[in-house]
Parts: structure tokens; C-alpha cells; sequence
């Protein structure tokens, strides 16, 4: 017994549907450099979860161009599920 309410994902698929967001957003041509993120609380079966993201960080190293993006995913109730920060290579100054 674990605490949920029911049935329940496993975390570490919130974990690739946060880099999903990441590499859609990135494109074929971005690269994602580093993914960490953070599991909040269970996700019983039936939830709904939304990932929103925000560029929180733009800068340049060794002529790359590089973007930190916060992200977060969150239930129907804006119940924080999960977490994340990414880095990003963009090919161009596109964030």
C-alpha cells in the first residue's frame, strides 16, 4: 500500500513526458543538453495532466545558442504532479 487513491502511473513516465514537451518544442534541429525533473505526488489513473514550460534563461557558450526552460506538470485541481529544468541547444537565437 502506498497511499493512492487507486491505480496510479509510474513516475518516470512523467519524467519522459516532460523531455517529450522539451523535444517537441526544441525541433529536429534543437538538442537537448540536460533534463532533470522532480515527481510531486501520485497520478491516479484518470487524471489529467497539462506541462506547461517557460524560458527562464537565454545565453550563449562557445557560439551555441542555449536556453533554460522550467517546466511544470500539473492536475485538472493546478495540483503540482511534477517538475522539471531543462538546458537546450537552439540552432539559432529562436527562444
Amino acid at each position: 500500500m502506498v497511499g493512492a487513491p487507486g491505480a496510479y502511473d509510474y513516475g518516470p513516465e512523467r519524467c519522459s513526458w516532460l523531455t517529450h514537451h522539451i523535444t517537441n518544442w526544441i525541433g529536429d534541429a534543437g538538442f537537448l543538453r540536460q533534463a532533470k525533473s522532480q515527481i510531486r505526488r501520485h497520478n491516479p489513473e484518470g487524471d489529467i495532466i497539462f506541462i506547461d514550460g517557460e524560458v527562464t534563461k537565454k545565453y550563449e557558450e562557445n557560439g551555441k545558442y542555449l536556453v533554460e526552460i522550467s517546466q511544470r506538470a500539473r492536475t485538472y485541481n493546478d495540483e503540482t504532479s511534477a517538475t522539471g529544468v531543462a538546458i537546450a541547444e537552439l540552432p539559432s537565437k529562436k527562444a
